[in-house]
């Protein structure tokens, strides 16, 4: 394969300065390989493998590992393309998981693993990194260990801004495994760049390919088109919904390129990408089905089934050989598969349909469509762009790094240490059967009208003439049609600085919905309604609970109210902030109001189970919302894990576990606050006059005792709640005391310094200093 002259370039510098890092004889140095998506990052990798020992007489005994993000194809993808540059891998050894049975890397070695694999927090890792009855250590463990013993490891990080960078295990115990000479960083958008000092004293490296050049090379797309006004004015009359509308401008860009494409003589045709909502699955049931709604689009448009790919989770069609010019696909339904590792150069067109829950648009897809797919600039400028339809306007518009999802899996893992005996406690549990929803209907109907009549005035015994008058003196009860605005007009010339780009150079251009468009606008608000609420009193589940939302608007506002055009009204309330919207402010009193009738209802239903666990679990996990406190060594795991945003005692809790840290004591466990996995303590609530459960925030063992502790400070420790917590667990201390050969103290500790506090009377009196004594672990 050619390489153009700035991938020669790229290389050239890439070799120079990993030989420079190497020279230093250090280890564990940075090398940071930032190149645009479309430059050919696996291309000049290759090249760079090839370069380093024949173009720079560089013979040390070293082996690459080469790990990818993302699904099994992403690092299948590097393998391949590795596989086709050293002919058919005869002039290299690439290696996977395939090769465990070779024992180790010989020298020049490729070994290609995905993260997932050996992340250990998952079914799979654990397979490769615990003990089989071969190895102590793990197989992949084993594995590096044999390689270290006899050459150099270089570690080769590919699509490395993928994942939160040193925030990983990779860069903990991962790291100290593989212990490698050097860490080449691949990615378009590095998490961080090392500065001038490191890499002039030769502590870290840095190579850049620009965009610009890679644009001249041909390699990638000139522009990205968005929709322009003219567009929208020809699909704006339409009966067509706001998605279709964004289908139709993309159909027709499709025939228009064709017909291009042919003029010239090349056997190409053109891709239209067509990406679902990434909360697709969350809030299908509010709205019609996307991708039905597409795939009926393009069946009236006359396309045929073989013409259409679907790649969504447990659904691929028509795949295969897709990423030929001349393959008969020409639309891609997807959600998020292909957004990273995935060439299609004759991508040529993105449909973005906009989130609910989250109107975000995410600029890293844009990688798929900016490719040429003969790796070259056509004489025709139409040819030489990439063009996007959304209906995301510009404030919607902003860099979103990948690693940035919801529902975040647990990628830190911690192991009990070996000389910790799992206690087992009884814990109490209350098995709910609760969806959090608005439930009974009828009883939330009633209760919601009732808080309406009191916010607005009206009266269900006045006429509606007499409650419009009183409501529209706080709600425009005439105002017709729902504005909605979308970006246009945009030519962007940068790639990676797109966000920046459409906001200076994009127009918002505004049209009416249609009636079936506010329809579907009305559903998406009230979910979000209830998705957005902050206070957790006014919180209920959105999925379930919306459309018991929408028709208590709809009779308060049809029956009692009987406004003619209502939904227009109800939308254009409900696109309002919080502060502007005054039926935001009764959704709000109303949802507030129901909470005690909804708690009544749910607690005839509550079932009490006795449970017995083991505390603590042998092994837990976390995701990277908590970080690693390398200082903690009293924990009852091998790392301990810690908050990284803040909360309320959060300091306090920090405290006393710097204060456990200095004790004699065998171990001690920070408690999750929820869970049938923990131990919980029934306490009565004295305020609202029922059963709850509480979670103290500590067990600690030392060598005679299990000390049970709940930490508080300030107006907290004064609080009834916390007596009530008190004394629910000296209730549980007395009646158990007699199943453990140890000795039980439990209560409420405070700090008033230099020292910690411990109350453990029946009848918790913050107050009475006679019930607090110095919590001491010398003689246990």
């Amino acid at each position: 394969m050619k390489l153009a002259d700035f991938q020669k370039q790229a290389v050239d510098q890439l070799c120079q300065v990993f030989l420079d890092l190497w020279k230093t004889g250090n280890r564990r140095l940075p090398l940071v390989f930032k190149a645009p998506t479309g430059a050919g990052k696996t291309i000049m990798m290759a090249e760079f493998l090839r370069s380093i020992d024949s173009r720079f007489q560089f013979h040390a005994d070293k082996a690459y590992l080469w790990i990818s993000f993302g699904g099994d194809e992403s690092y299948s993808q590097s393998k391949k393309k590795l596989y086709n540059y050293f002919n058919e891998g005869t002039d290299i050894g690439l290696k996977d998981i395939a090769n465990f049975n070779e024992g180790k890397l010989y020298k020049n070695n490729v070994f290609f693993i995905n993260w997932s694999k050996i992340k250990a927090s998952n079914k799979e890792g654990r397979k490769l990194r615990k003990e089989t009855e071969t190895t102590d250590k793990g197989i992949f463990d084993d594995f590096i260990e044999h390689t270290k013993r006899e050459r150099d490891i270089v570690l080769i990080v590919d699509e490395a801004h993928r994942e939160a960078g040193e925030r990983l295990p990779l860069y903990e115990e991962l790291i100290d495994l593989i212990d490698p000479r050097i860490i080449i960083k691949v990615t378009a958008t590095p998490e961080k760049i090392p500065n001038a000092s490191d890499t002039q004293n030769k502590r870290a490296g840095f190579v850049e390919v620009n965009e610009s050049d890679v644009i001249k090379s041909g390699l990638i797309k000139k522009q990205l088109i968005i929709q322009t006004e003219e567009e929208i004015a020809a699909v704006r009359d339409t009966k067509l919904t706001e998605d279709e509308k964004m289908l139709e401008m993309a159909f027709n860009k499709r025939e228009e390129l064709k017909k291009h494409y042919a003029a010239l003589g090349c056997d190409i045709n053109p891709l239209v990408l067509i990406q679902l909502p990434s909360d697709y699955k969350e809030t299908q049931g509010i709205k019609d089905d996307k991708k039905g709604m597409a795939l009926t689009y393009l069946k009236s448009k006359g396309v045929q089934d073989n013409e259409i790919a679907i790649w969504l989770s447990g659904e691929h069609q028509n795949l295969d050989n897709i990423e030929q010019n001349n393959n008969e696909v020409s639309f891609m339904i997807f959600k998020v598969a292909p957004a990273t590792g995935w060439d299609c150069p004759r991508a040529d067109i993105l449909v973005m349909f906009r989130e609910i829950q989250n109107p975000t648009f995410h600029t890293q897809i844009l990688g798929r469509i900016k490719r040429m797919p003969e790796a070259k600039h056509y004489e025709d400028p139409i040819l030489n762009n990439a063009y996007i339809y959304t209906n995301y306007n510009k404030q919607h518009i902003r860099n979103v790094k990948e690693s940035e999802t919801p529902n975040k899996l647990p990628i830190y893992v911690a192991h009990l240490k070996e000389h910790v005996r799992p206690i087992p406690m009884e814990t109490a549990f209350i098995s709910r059967i609760d969806y959090n929803t608005l439930e009974v209907p009828t009883k939330w109907q009633a209760s919601c009208i009732k808080s309406f009549h009191e916010y607005f005035g009206t009266d269900a015994a006045k006429f509606a003439h007499q409650n419009r008058e009183i409501v529209a003196k706080k709600i425009d009860l005439t105002k017709k049609n729902v504005e909605n605005s979308i970006v246009a007009n945009a030519q962007i010339d940068s790639f990676d600085n797109f966000a920046d780009e459409i906001k200076a150079k994009g127009k918002d251009v505004s049209y009416t919905f249609s009636d079936y468009d506010i329809t579907r606008l009305y559903d998406w608000l009230c979910f979000k309604e209830l998705k957005e609420q902050k206070d957790a009193r006014a919180q209920y589940n959105p999925s379930r609970s919306w459309g018991a939302l929408k028709k208590a608007l709809n009779v308060y506002f049809q029956d009692v109210l009987q406004v003619p055009d209502y939904y227009d009204v109800i939308v254009n309330e409900l696109l309002k902030t919080p502060l502007e919207s005054e039926l935001k402010k009764a959704i709000y009193k109303a949802l507030l109001d129901f909470r005690p009738i909804h708690d009544q209802i749910i607690e005839a239903k509550d079932e009490e189970r006795l449970l017995r666990i083991l505390v603590p679990n042998r092994e837990i996990s976390f995701t990277d919302d908590y970080e690693h406190l390398p200082e903690i060594n009293r924990n009852a795991y091998d790392k301990f894990f810690f908050p990284r945003e803040d909360y309320p005692g959060k300091k306090n809790e920090y405290k006393f576990i710097t204060f456990l840290e200095k004790q004699p004591i065998e171990w001690w466990h920070k408690q999750d606050n929820s869970g049938k996995d923990t131990f919980g303590v029934k306490y009565y609530d004295s305020q609202e006059k029922k059963q709850r459960i509480f979670y103290p925030d500590f067990v600690i063992k030392t060598k005679t005792k299990l000390f049970i502790v709940d930490t508080k400070s300030g107006q907290t420790a004064k609080s009834q709640e916390t007596a009530d917590k008190a004394k629910g667990l000296q209730a549980w201390i007395a009646t158990h005391q007699q199943d453990y050969p140890d000795q039980i103290v439990g209560g409420i500790v405070m700090e008033r310094y230099p020292k910690w506090l411990l109350n453990t009377a029946k009848q918790y009196v913050y107050e009475d200093d006679a019930q607090w004594h110095e919590l001491s672990f010398d003689n246990d």
